[in-house]
């Protein structure tokens, strides 16, 4: 994404500064209104609860895991929704983690994994709550979850502290 949007832009050759997004007038704004519903935004599905949280937890003594988002677990056949309005920026199949669709918010993206379907590809502009996809049901375990990372710019966020709190 950062380097789709510095394209055409000349970089000097001893620049020690990370490259950051280039952004127009309108994904500036975008970004504003993304950073101001930090808490507010709508989960991305209708019912669900975050199993597995954001960065390095301990699902049992002695092993550590790290996480780029958060996991939350929802009913077979659910759909995964749209946090926030944006342009669709990559829509790509992960033999992992079946299809993911990454948004573009301004300078926030909001990635979905773990999707057997999806009804948007690149270019497509969303709104909140829009319908993006079906996810992924594991027989095995016999569980459907979705994976939610948020990032700005090249720095993940906690996508739960931007999540709407529920009671």
């Amino acid at each position: 994404e950062i380097r789709k949007s510095n394209i055409g832009t000349k970089t000097k050759k001893n620049d020690t500064k990370a490259p950051e997004l280039k952004l127009t007038p309108e994904a500036k704004e975008l970004s504003e209104n993304f950073e101001n519903n930090k808490g507010k935004l709508p989960w991305p599905v209708v019912e669900g609860v975050i199993f597995r949280p954001f960065g390095t937890y301990s699902p049992m003594p002695g092993i550590t895991m790290t996480n780029s988002g958060v996991d939350i677990a929802t009913s077979k056949g659910a759909i995964a929704r749209a946090v926030f309005e944006g342009i669709v920026s990559v829509v790509t199949d992960d033999p992992e983690s079946g299809k993911v669709i990454i948004i573009r918010h301004g300078q926030f993206l909001s990635v979905y994994r773990h999707l057997k379907e999806v009804f948007v590809k690149a270019g497509d502009k969303v709104q909140t709550k829009q319908t993006l996809g079906t996810i992924m049901y594991d027989e095995q375990n016999q569980m459907a979850d979705i994976e939610l990372q948020i990032w700005k710019g090249q720095n993940k966020v906690d996508p739960q502290e931007w999540l709407f709190k529920k009671d």
